[in-house]
């Protein structure tokens, strides 16, 4: 093996210097980049941001997202204005029909008590079944809980390797965003939940962003579905052919409009009455208890906003060609105020930039999704008019309401009673009993039969908008996991593909964020972007960023299995785990604030010099060695305080001190090694070799590593660690003779170890308390089973007994009636033949008869 070896091994054992004509790949073959036409832009510190799309901000091109309507005719303007007022007057005629479900849908929560349905006299219930409202509540509750959590809706994901520079770029976007959405962007959250709580009514709902001049940050506006037009050939929001968004904006804010550019500076005059009024803006009115008022005080004016695809010859940049535009038409003076190129600048292929989300609750055919009012509004209206009815019926059941006779005299027209108190009324003549001059009237009792149907109705409805919460309820600990999962899965089939959506959706959200950062965010003046070191070239790539929630988890109840099962497993299997990893996990799912603190890191250890380490392991506490330390020098100092007969072999600090050491030690062999290896293979290449960089390397560069070993070899039999391994040794048999009486040194450890030993007892206790139920309630059915069994027979052999009885008896009565039927016959007999004697005598005894007369 030395013969093939690329160095000699001189007694020096230095290697000689590679020639340079050999030099090996990995450190020659630099593939160069090839720049052309992109832009460079060099930073202070010599780096330099290489624009490889060469897409340039609205600072960079301010020509490219002006105003377009200031450079194009009038006449032209003029005509784009009245084509798409009547394109937006048919889409608005074209989705009628849903607004009128959202309003059907806004009144069946009965928050504005015009909820329809019910009996009509006076005093009649107008009482609603909540489960409308109850679902968009608990929908909204567990959604911005998961979308949104208190630290902030980012985190990072970094695609690929991750370096160093990739995670510190990922976590400073994730601090600065959480920080916007959290802090800068104040009305976020606010403008999330209203969108969460009036999804499952409207089906669809629809979030806009964009970047405010004058506020130099991002904002957000919850759109609804009624102010959001799509044609009706529209398969999908994304790829409609024209979007419009309703603005109905004071006379204020459109005048703010004017002078930051936004709007053409047209001579326009005050709108003096409001825009009409969609039905569920009149549905939400009497919810929130307003009432539109005749005179249009802040001069409200329509704005649409139509993000649409056109064809523009005068526009310089897409030469006619078939491009994405927003176009801005007044409604009160048919006037285009603003037209905006709506792709990016140096996008050849003129992609259309999103500046709306759409949340969908359950998508369907066409491009409006359908919401609860779909799913459940007829068993709304039903459980509705059944609780109506009941209470209807109790109403009258319990009100004074009778029948009076006719003869009775009664002062007034009717008497109201009060408690207490006694009436005198007058009676017709003859009349003694009050009960005789008026009956109340016999109405029916509330149904029973309309009491259980009114419980089904709201199962099956709570079956679409409820999770698995209430199914879960009954599973206890001993449980297994995988029952716990399947119920929350099977409870909460129908949230969990929703929740889905909503990830997708806020994903969306947060592109268009980070494309604003891009934009605008060195010119905004940041303190916080100062201070988190983050500046708009990191956000020309992001990948790296995503919603914190997890569209594969949308419950505690769902993280609480799996912290469960995770456990479980770690218990089953400790070698494979890592148990402090998993403690910390469970406690941060249970909230338990400043973890570090009460189950600190064994591996958050710091440099220290040796006789430290020695204090360190002596107390229980970790220590660590480092690449940069004198190993030989350490390992001397440890080896010597581990020969102490007062400190590291005295029995009072060996327990103690052993595992740390040997662990340690372990470390200080390791790192020494990964040193040599290093020495020798830089020596060779007069050059750092960085054996510690985890990569592939070239063939040459193993050999040189295999000669290198060769030569730490020698190191090691040149008598360096002639005194370590047996020291080692010895420790290691005094550790395991000890190893009765030692306690585990990392109060982690320690804690995880107790918790297990406790949870192994309940275990156990209620393993033998429920072993013992389990065979004393077998033990109380086999008596039960053979009592029952004796008495059945003893039912059966009394009535064999009285069947033989009633047999006897029935015979001897047989027997009886037969004896007297024969006596019968006998006396019946003996009389006809005394009437026949009778009879033949008294013929002998009569004279014989004259002849008959001859004639008359």
């Amino acid at each position: 093996m030395a013969t093939e070896m690329p160095i000699p091994q001189d007694y020096g054992r230095f290697v000689d210097s590679a020639q340079e004509d050999a030099e090996r790949e990995e450190f020659a073959d630099i593939p160069e980049i090839k720049l052309f036409d992109q832009d460079v832009e060099e930073q202070e510190d010599g780096s330099a941001i290489v624009k490889l799309d060469n897409l340039k901000t609205p600072d960079e091109s301010p020509d490219f997202y002006s105003n377009l309507a200031d450079e194009l005719d009038t006449w032209g303007l003029s005509k784009l204005a009245l084509k798409y007022i009547e394109l937006v007057e048919k889409d608005k005629d074209a989705r009628e029909g849903r607004d009128k479900q959202y309003e059907e849908g806004l009144r069946r929560t009965g928050l504005g008590h015009d909820a329809p349905g019910g009996a009509q006299f006076q005093g009649a219930s107008k009482v609603v079944h909540p489960i409308m409202a109850e679902g968009c509540v608990d929908f909204a509750a567990r959604a911005i809980k998961e979308l949104f959590p208190p630290d902030g809706p980012v985190k990072t994901k970094i695609i690929g390797d991750v370096t160093e520079e990739k995670t510190d770029k990922a976590e400073r976007k994730r601090d600065y965003m959480n920080w916007q959405l959290t802090e800068q962007i104040e009305e976020y959250r606010d403008e999330e939940e209203q969108l969460l709580t009036q999804l499952p009514l409207g089906g669809s709902q629809y979030m806009k962003l964009w970047y405010d001049a004058q506020k130099r940050r991002p904002c957000a506006e919850f759109l609804p579905i009624d102010n959001v037009y799509l044609p009706f050939s529209a398969a999908n929001f994304y790829t409609a052919s024209r979007v419009t968004e309703v603005n109905d904006i004071t006379q204020e804010e459109f005048e703010i409009r004017v002078s930051s550019g936004m709007y053409r500076d047209l001579d326009v005059y005050r709108a003096t009455q409001e825009p009409d009024q969609t039905r569920p803006e009149k549905a939400n009115d009497k919810i929130e208890g307003r009432s539109q008022q005749d005179s249009n005080i802040d001069g409200v004016r329509r704005v649409y906003h139509v993000y649409t695809w056109m064809e523009l010859e005068d526009d310089s940049h897409s030469k006619g060609e078939r491009a994405p535009y927003i176009l801005m038409v007044d409604e009160l003076t048919t006037e285009v105020v603003g037209l905006y190129r709506n792709w990016e600048d140096g996008d050849q292929d003129m992609n259309k930039l999103d500046w709306i989300v759409e949340f969908k609750f359950i998508p369907w055919r066409g491009a409006y999704a359908i919401g609860l009012p779909h799913l459940i509004g007829g068993l709304s209206a039903a459980l509705t008019g059944a609780l109506r009815a009941l209470l209807d019926t109790a109403h009258i059941n319990n009100s004074a309401t009778m029948l009076k006779l006719k003869g009775g005299k009664v002062s007034g027209q009717s008497l109201v009673i009060e408690p207490t108190q006694v009436v005198e009324i007058e009676g017709a003549p003859g009349v003694d009993d009050i009960r005789k001059i008026a009956m109340p009237m016999p109405f029916n009792p509330p149904s029973a039969v309309l009491m259980q149907l009114l419980g089904w109705l709201t199962a099956e409805a709570k079956g679409v908008v409820t999770t698995a919460e209430e199914k879960i309820a009954d599973v206890t600990s001993n449980s297994p996991v995988g029952t716990t999962q399947a119920l929350i899965e099977q409870g909460a089939a129908v949230f969990s593909s929703i929740h889905a959506r909503l990830h997708t959706s806020q994903a969306r959200v947060l592109k268009i964020i980070a494309r604003l950062n891009r934009w605008y965010l060195d010119d905004a003046m940041d303190e916080t972007a100062e201070e988190l070191g983050v500046s708009s070239a990191d956000f020309e790539k992001n990948t790296d960023i995503v919603p914190v929630s997890d569209p594969h988890i949308f419950a505690e109840s769902q993280r609480y299995a799996q912290v469960q099962a995770l456990a479980a497993r770690a218990q089953a299997n400790p070698d494979l785990y890592n148990r402090l990893a998993v403690e910390k996990r469970i406690l941060k799912q249970i909230k338990l604030p400043d973890i570090n603190e009460v189950l600190p890191d064994p591996q958050d250890v710091q440099d220290m010099n040796p006789a430290l380490e020695n204090v360190a392991m002596t107390l229980g506490k970790p220590a660590g060695a480092f690449p940069a330390q004198d190993h030989l020098a350490h390992m001397q100092v440890h080896l010597d305080y581990a020969k102490d007969p007062m400190y590291g072999a005295s029995p009072i600090i060996a327990p103690t001190f052993l595992p740390g050491f040997i662990e340690h030690m372990k470390q200080h062999l390791t790192l020494w090694y990964l040193n040599q290896m290093d020495r020798y293979a830089s020596e060779s290449l007069e050059r750092p070799f960085n054996i510690l960089k985890v990569e592939p390397i070239v063939r040459e560069a193993q050999r040189l590593l295999a000669a290198a070993s060769q030569h730490v070899f020698l190191d090691v039999q040149q008598g360096q660690f002639a005194q370590v391994g047996p020291i080692i040794q010895q420790a290691v048999q005094m550790m395991q003779q000890l190893r009765g009486q030692m306690q585990p040194t990392d109060p982690s450890v320690q804690a995880l170890v107790q918790t297990q030993m406790a949870e192994t007892q309940r275990k156990g206790a209620y393993d033998q308390a429920r072993l013992q139920l389990d065979a004393a309630k077998l033990q109380a059915d086999t008596q039960a089973k053979q009592e029952k069994n004796v008495a059945d027979q003893q039912i059966k052999a009394a009535e064999i007994t009285q069947n033989v009885s009633v047999l006897t008896l029935e015979q001897q009565h047989e027997m009886q009636r037969q004896q007297l039927a024969a006596q019968q016959q006998q006396q019946m007999a003996a009389q006809q033949a005394a009437q026949q004697q009778a009879a033949q005598q008294q013929v002998m005894q009569s004279p014989q008869s004259a002849p008959p007369a001859q004639g008359v």
